[in-house]
């Protein structure tokens, strides 16, 4: 009588089938999946192969099987379970262990590692890419009609014997395709295993490859006749056409792809592309043309390339962005060069199918218009649309998107947001790109945004006065823009090539930049107009030391100007003639002492004759808060002032005398009213001091800060000259206490306490004492009459 093993059935009837152990042989396939082997083991036995799992894990009549059982689900066993299978299939377990790819893939379930578990998985996610085994070559293993599922690598597809494509097929054991009509199928693996004995890279330029493909297939253009030709003679029959369209994706595309990768994958053809682009990166395929010619070639598809030349986005496009950038994928950035962006990966079967049987079942009405969102994805989607809305607001406004870095359309960052797509435009989704490319097709550009820019201005000149003259230097243009025009002609050969076309489309072609003169103007006609425009400027603002360096006058870069004719006079010992006429608009427009201390003297000087004449008002120019400060040094510094600064100094009243014995009456009577003062002041009269926190504001005025800095400049000014700081002087007479040798803290504190104090007495009579107080301030009284010994004598 020969040995026996109990099998629980797990069919929930207890029942008990008993069998020899070891009565059939069952092998596994060489790559075959885990289920699929046990499916066979169970059909051998003539059981389910839910029940074969309970079996497997039955401990106690308890059996542990997580996961639901699908057609294309796989199954990984834990140490325990695996124990128990070789036994049953009559096979060594290091046999099984050589064949079976997820046998040693340990899924350990619950507390105890002991017990036999199983967990059944499903979708791509966690289960490797698999197939159907080829049902001739599984009867002839085997010796029967059972079938099988096996691990499939994107080169075992096809099974060159029996002439056979091995199709996963989402929530079945998959599909047997015959490829009689498709002899190019079977050829094409032969290829791929061809180039992945040869490449090292062959791996990732089909991953790129066959995203190339996918995206191409998606286009569905009207001149492609293989695809459509080898896509009704592979499908089976009774096969719906829509259906199969998605299907077959891979199937058709695959000779197409495996000759794309060899190409990608050549070492060679990278170099040519590199060299291809110029010294430039691209801005659409055109611009690599050994790239869309030859691949119009080696698939023959000779209207490809013109199909590819126009594009400036996809799987391809980006490749060859990066196989430039990266001087064809050298050691050190290879790995960049084969990155597939998420939104050019193909799609999952499982996706398109859903989608699929969505419509079948809603009908397109009810197909909603995009797949449902949440979380990062939503959020993503909804700032996405709020920047593409502010951009078609600045464009309808300016006519393109070649934004300044700090550029804002209202509260809205438009600037640093189109920066932000631009460096990741080669991984944006191809809706997102078409939506940017609509707004402005140069959103994107290669070269820099500022050229862009400089090139908007030339094409809007040539709108308003019609053709430009290279031959002529370019006459009636703007003096900047003439020059950038000239600069474009010397630099022409250089140039990228989409750059010469936008300069073609305003006039300047090869020729035009062949015969360009520089940008001449009158010299005498360029002075006259920079003097009617400084003379203008006074008139408005009184001197030309208020023309910093950045001002721009009635379209005239005035600040520049200044700087360059102050060089100049600085560089000569004898004036030329328009020095003389800037000496007569304005005496201090070159003083041999900062500009900042003309400026801020002027100002003075304006705001102080406004006062008297009651045009001021009440309010003070920018900077203001400082004018107290810089008169204190100029007050303390006078002796070393030049005699035409003291000049200046005594028309707002600042003699040698009033700058050693009383500076601050001078200080009071220019500045009395100004916001650092003037605010002290209020302050002051509503709170009885001056210790106010350095983070507090009064109506807009940092008053705090502005104090801190007169604390700060009355220590520096005691410590250099022993000397008192004008503006203490002005500040004291508010409070005598607003620069302590303590804490600000405790001078609020103590103000308050006597505030109270008064007021308590004031209506009482008497002195109402620490019990009349608010708890805190009683409080902090308290720990000032236990700390007494330790506080400052004052």
């Amino acid at each position: 009588m020969s040995r026996s093993t109990t099998v629980v059935t797990g069919d929930g009837m207890g029942r008990m089938l008993l069998m020899a152990a070891g009565a059939f042989r069952v092998a596994p396939l060489q790559g075959e999946m885990m289920l699929s082997f046990l499916g066979r083991i169970a059909d051998r036995y003539g059981l389910a192969v839910q029940n074969l799992l309970s079996s497997v894990t039955d401990v106690d009549g308890q059996q542990s099987v997580a996961g639901a059982l699908r057609d294309d689900s796989e199954v990984f066993l834990n140490a325990a379970a695996r124990d128990r299978v070789p036994a049953l299939c009559h096979v060594p377990q290091a046999d099984l262990r050589r064949a079976l790819p997820a046998w040693m893939r340990e899924e350990p379930l619950r507390l105890s590692k002991e017990r036999p578990t199983a967990r059944l998985h499903n979708g791509v996610e966690t289960v490797a890419d698999w197939g159907p085994a080829c049902p001739g070559c599984v009867a002839a293993r085997t010796g029967r009609m059972t079938p099988a599922r096996v691990y499939l690598a994107a080169h075992q597809r096809v099974c060159p014997r029996h002439r056979y494509w091995l199709m996963s097929l989402p929530g079945s054991e998959g599909r047997v395709i015959g490829l009689a009509g498709c002899p190019e199928v079977v050829q094409a693996q032969e290829d791929h295993r061809r180039l992945l004995r040869r490449s090292p890279v062959a791996g990732s330029a089909f991953e790129v490859a066959e995203a190339v493909t996918a995206w191409w297939w998606a286009q569905q253009w009207p001149e492609e006749h293989l695809w459509p030709m080898r896509l009704g003679a592979a499908m089976p029959a009774g096969e719906n056409p829509q259906r199969w369209r998605i299907l077959g994706r891979d199937l058709v595309t695959y000779p197409e792809t495996v000759a794309l990768a060899t190409l990608l994958a050549s070492p060679a053809w990278r170099l040519r592309v590199a060299a291809g682009g110029g010294g430039h990166l691209p801005y659409r395929l055109a611009d690599v043309p050994c790239v869309p010619s030859e691949l119009g070639h080696r698939l023959w598809r000779p209207w490809l390339t013109e199909r590819l030349a126009a594009y400036t986005h996809g799987p391809l496009f980006a490749w060859a962005y990066q196989c430039i950038r990266t001087k064809g994928g050298d050691a050190d950035d290879e790995q960049r060069l084969w990155q597939i962006p998420l939104a050019f990966r193909p799609r999952p079967l499982a996706d398109a199918l859903a989608g699929y049987q969505h419509r079948q079942t809603v009908g397109t009405e009810g197909l909603p218009a995009q797949k449902r969102l949440r979380g990062h994805s939503a959020h993503a989607e909804s700032a996405f649309a709020s920047g593409l809305a502010h951009a078609r607001t600045y464009a309808a406004q300016h006519g393109h998107l070649a934004t300044q870095r700090d550029t804002r359309v209202g509260s809205f960052a438009l600037g640093k947001w189109v920066h932000n797509q631009q460096t990741h435009a080669l991984a944006l989704p191809a809706e997102k790109a078409a939506a940017l490319k609509e707004v402005d097709p140069w959103w994107n550009i290669p070269w820099s945004v500022k050229w862009q820019r400089s090139y908007y201005r030339a094409r809007d000149h040539v709108r308003r006065h019609g053709p430009l003259t290279a031959a002529d230097g370019f006459p009636d243009t703007h003096v900047l823009t003439g020059e950038w025009l000239y600069l474009q002609c010397t630099d022409y050969g250089s140039l990228h090539p989409e750059q010469r076309r936008l300069l073609a489309d305003i006039g300047i072609t090869a020729q035009a930049a062949a015969s360009a003169r520089p940008r001449r103007t009158s010299r005498t006609a360029g002075i006259d107009t920079a003097l009617a425009r400084a003379r203008a400027f006074v008139a408005e603002h009184g001197c030309l030391a208020l023309a910093t360096k950045n001002i721009s006058y009635q379209g005239f870069p005035l600040g520049q100007w200044l700087n360059a004719q102050r060089s100049l006079g600085r560089r000569q010992d004898e004036a030329g003639p328009h020095l003389q006429v800037l000496d007569e608009i304005d005496v201090w427009w070159n003083p041999p002492w900062p500009l900042a201390w003309q400026r801020t003297w002027h100002q003075i000087r304006a705001h102080f004759r406004d006062r008297h004449q009651g045009a001021a008002g009440g309010n003070w120019p920018d900077g203001s808060d400082g004018w107290a400060t810089w008169l204190s040094v100029q007050c303390i510094g006078y002796k070393q002032l030049r005699p035409p600064q003291q000049h200046l100094l005594a028309e707002i009243g600042i003699t040698a005398e009033t700058a050693a014995v009383r500076p601050h009456e001078v200080i009071a009577q220019l500045c009395g009213t100004a916001p650092g003062l003037a605010h002290a002041r209020t302050y002051a009269a509503a709170h009885g001091h001056l210790a106010v926190p350095q983070k507090a504001y009064l109506e807009g005025f940092p008053l705090g800060r502005w104090l801190s800095e007169q604390r700060r400049k009355t220590r520096e000014h005691h410590r250099g000259t022993g000397g008192t700081w004008p503006v203490s002087t002005l500040l004291a007479a508010l409070d005598p206490w607003w620069s302590p040798t303590w804490s600000l803290e405790w001078q609020r504190n103590w103000s308050l306490v006597r505030k109270r104090s008064e007021s308590a007495s004031a209506a009482d009579g008497g002195d109402a004492g620490i019990a009349g107080l608010e708890k805190e301030l009683a409080d902090w009284l308290r720990r000032q009459c236990a700390d007494y010994g330790t506080l400052h004598p004052e």
